[in-house]
C-alpha cells in the first residue's frame, strides 16, 4: 500500500493540482489560483493528497463558512481524486483529512459540493463511493446562472427589485 501524506497546499502549488481541477471544475489554470488564493485570505485552502512520487492525486478546497441548518461548516467547493480502482485511498485519504480539519476548525460538519451527475439514484456507484464515506445527501443545490445563460429561454421570473 503506498504512503499518502496530505497537506495544504502553498500559494505556488496551486498549479500541481490543476489538471485534476480542470476536470471536475472546468475552469482555466488563472481562475484555479485565483480561486485559491481568495480561499486562502478567508481562512481556507486546498488540502493535496500525495504519493511518495510527490505527484498530487486527491485535491480538496475548502472553506469555514456559518451554516443556517448546522451552525459552523467546512464547506468542500472542489474535491477531486485519482482513481483506478473500486477503493479511493486518496478519496479516503482527503475524507479523514477534511474531518481533522473540520475538528480543528470547530466546525459541526463536513458540506460537500459535488456536481448532481450520477448521485441521484440510490444505486449510483458514484453515489455509493460517497456513502462509503459515511456522507448523507441531504440537499441538492440548485443554480441559476446571471450571465443570461439561463434554461429557461430569457423569461423573467420575478420582478426586478426597486432599491
Amino acid at each position: 500500500m503506498p504512503k499518502l501524506l496530505v497537506s495544504n497546499l502553498e500559494p505556488g502549488q496551486m498549479a500541481e493540482a490543476y489538471p485534476l481541477i480542470r476536470r471536475s471544475a472546468r475552469v482555466a489554470p488563472d481562475e484555479w489560483e485565483k480561486f485559491g488564493h481568495k480561499l486562502a485570505a478567508q481562512g481556507g485552502g486546498v488540502l493535496a493528497v500525495r504519493a511518495e512520487d510527490r505527484r498530487v492525486y486527491g485535491v480538496a478546497a475548502y472553506l469555514p463558512v456559518a451554516s443556517l441548518k448546522h451552525g459552523k461548516a467546512l464547506r468542500v467547493e472542489a474535491i477531486a481524486s485519482f482513481e483506478l480502482g473500486h477503493v479511493s485511498l486518496d478519496r479516503n485519504a482527503l475524507s479523514s483529512a477534511l474531518d481533522n480539519l473540520a475538528r480543528e476548525k470547530e466546525c459541526r460538519v463536513v458540506a460537500i459540493s459535488l456536481d448532481a451527475k450520477g448521485l441521484s439514484s440510490p444505486r449510483s456507484r458514484r453515489r455509493r463511493g460517497w456513502e462509503a464515506l459515511g456522507l448523507n445527501a441531504e440537499t441538492i443545490e440548485f443554480v441559476r446562472r446571471l450571465d443570461g445563460g439561463s434554461k429557461n429561454g430569457g423569461q423573467r421570473l420575478a420582478e426586478p427589485v426597486r432599491t
